[in-house]
């Protein structure tokens, strides 16, 4: 099963990718990105992904080439992104925190600016057998 969260900041659209980006899952993706009239705004938070299979790889070399930008924080997800060569993206610092982290990570520190939080999400998509 794959859920993909997307959430609007005014300089990015964040990805966060949930579980395993497979066949099908990593197709239905690319399809939403590739209707995207500004693919670049968009940044893949790969953290929470278990899998990626080689169907996977190639939907995230053509996210690459468009000019989709990602994030990672396990190792495993680390070792993909350095592997296929993807662009991470450079988070803008305001202190010691980045923008681009995640609102559970933002939620342990209440006096954030403005700027720092997340403007909403925009839709969640969850794809799965059986569902």
């Amino acid at each position: 099963m794959l859920r993909m969260s997307f959430d609007e900041t005014p300089s990015a659209i964040t990805v966060r990718l949930e579980g395993r980006f497979v066949k099908e899952f990593a197709e239905h993706a690319r399809t939403l990105i590739g209707e995207s009239h500004e693919p670049s705004r968009f940044v893949f938070d790969l953290s929470e992904v278990t899998f990626v299979d080689a169907i996977g790889e190639e939907v995230l070399i053509a996210l690459k080439e468009v000019g989709v930008r990602f994030t990672a924080e396990s190792a495993y997800c680390r070792d993909i992104c350095e592997r296929l060569d993807l662009p991470m993206a450079t988070p803008r610092h305001r202190g010691r925190r980045a923008i681009w982290k995640t609102e559970r990570s933002q939620s342990h520190n209440n006096n954030d600016d403005v700027s720092m939080k997340r403007h909403g999400t925009l839709s969640t998509f969850s794809f799965g057998e059986g569902l």
